[in-house]
């Protein structure tokens, strides 16, 4: 998986916009598996959508394992 703190630094540097989601947002699993949803039907690298599952199985295992709340 490749490193969001590198991400986000590039995106500042290029001006280009971005989204972060944290576990603890009550929002993030179903925006996750609606993207997940989207690479499913527009993306052919496996590796790409196995990263996008295993990023939403980690949402659930923290939504299982603690409260979630709508975001500040």
């Amino acid at each position: 998986m490749k490193n969001p703190i590198v991400m986000i630094k590039q995106c500042v540097e290029k001006e280009e916009p971005y989204f972060v989601l944290r576990g603890q947002d009550i929002c993030a699993l179903p925006a996750i598996k609606a993207y997940y949803e989207a690479i499913k039907q527009h993306v052919k690298d496996p590796y790409f959508i196995e990263e996008i599952e295993e990023i939403m199985k980690d949402f659930e295992a923290f939504r299982n394992e603690q409260q979630t709340h709508i975001p500040d």
